[in-house]
């Protein structure tokens, strides 16, 4: 008796992570031509429609491509949204519901498959254009998840174009308030340099309680001089810890 389900979907208990290898399997040949292919060049993004194209090159037997395409392979690129390369690796995100997202990791040499969380996956996109940055410890992380889930809507029409700076306000609120949700934005303005000529802050700026007392001291002096030309009040503001942005 047939199965009533497809075998080219997924539940909702499963997990592409555990469906991938199996999805490999299907053609392991055809898999490591396109996986090969995929991370040919070097680093890159890609979105589903350069998959589709390098599998359409790897592929030339259509009734082989349309097998595989009809497959647990093609049912998981169907689903996938976007691909950061870095070789060996290509780590895809995947979106199998509204509002669900997968990251998984897949090594174009041997066809391993690992489960990545998110911050996985934007370290691995974000060392496609600056390695170093992907690797700093001190790189500023922001969850945006909490403004799509906990926040109030803006429903006034005189809302409308605010969006940024209800945006921008809410983030305050949420790294104002106690010093330990200060402490991250603090390492990431100290790390902040170009050829090594801080920007932002300096080392004067060394915890979040004198962050807190030169930012004070620096609207200050600003409201109290506001015609006074920004050069002249440069050096006053680079003893309180500032540095040219």
């Amino acid at each position: 008796m047939a199965s009533s389900s497809s075998p080219t979907t997924l539940q909702r208990s499963d997990s592409i992570a555990d469906k991938m290898p199996d999805a490999l399997k299907q053609s392991r040949y055809h898999m490591k031509r396109c996986f090969a292919s995929f991370v040919k060049g070097g680093k890159k993004l890609m979105k589903r429609e350069n998959l589709m194209n390098e599998i359409e090159k790897c592929i030339e037997d259509s009734n082989d491509r349309k097998k595989i395409m009809e497959g647990l392979f093609g049912y998981i690129l169907t689903c996938t949204q976007e691909v950061a390369v870095v070789p060996p690796f290509v780590a895809l995100a995947a979106r199998p519901d509204p509002g669900f997202w997968e990251y998984v990791k897949v090594n174009a040499g041997d066809l391993s498959v690992d489960e990545i969380t998110a911050t996985d996956y934007l370290k691995l996109k974000e060392s496609v254009f600056d390695e170093s940055w992907a690797k700093d410890e001190h790189a500023l992380e922001l969850d945006f998840g909490a403004i799509d889930f906990t926040t109030p809507r803006l429903n006034l029409s005189s809302s409308i174009g605010n969006g940024a700076d209800y945006i921008s306000k809410f983030i305050s609120s949420k790294l104002g308030g106690k010093s330990d949700k200060l402490e991250p934005l603090l390492n990431y303005l100290l790390r902040l340099n170009h050829h090594g000529e801080n920007l932002m802050i300096n080392e004067g700026i060394n915890t979040v309680a004198k962050l807190k007392k030169s930012l004070m001291l620096a609207v200050n002096v600003v409201s109290t001089y506001l015609n006074t030309h920004l050069m002249k009040l440069s050096p006053r503001l680079k003893e309180m810890g500032f540095e040219k942005g």
